[in-house]
């Protein structure tokens, strides 16, 4: 397996709640929560279609995110389960840490119509740590 990955998963359904729904959620605005999942039990609005999303799985996560955001990603700083809201290659986006099986993992979730324009920049930043 390689030791650095990064998967689209823009499909994958995204809701925005005003209280905490519990599993994979996140808050980077007072008051309002993100999901990723099923639709909650709870008053929500489907982000599917606003947000695209990646993730970028491997040791050298946090060094090739450093080359494009200017979050400070050291494990005392963003931990795992940590979000914030940043500029990615210069496009506002929310960052969530979510390490998966060990592994180092973050999900980079700018708007949709940056999708694109954000992926070829990760995959660019990402050669010199062997992305695949």
């Amino acid at each position: 397996m390689p030791d650095l990955t990064l998967t689209n998963q823009s499909h994958e359904p995204k809701w925005r709640t005003f209280e905490d729904p519990g599993g994979l959620s996140w808050s980077v605005t007072p008051g309002e929560w993100t999901l990723l999942g099923s639709k909650p039990q709870i008053d929500a609005v489907d982000l599917t279609s606003v947000r695209a999303m990646f993730r970028l799985t491997g040791p050298e996560a946090p060094n090739l995110l450093n080359k494009i955001c200017a979050l400070d990603l050291d494990d005392t700083a963003f931990p795992d389960g940590a979000s914030g809201r940043t500029l990615v290659a210069g496009v506002a986006t929310e960052l969530v840490r979510d390490d998966q099986a060990g592994a180092l993992s973050y999900l980079v979730l700018p708007s949709r119509s940056f999708g694109r324009y954000m992926e070829e920049t990760i995959r660019d930043a990402g050669e010199e740590f062997g992305l695949t």
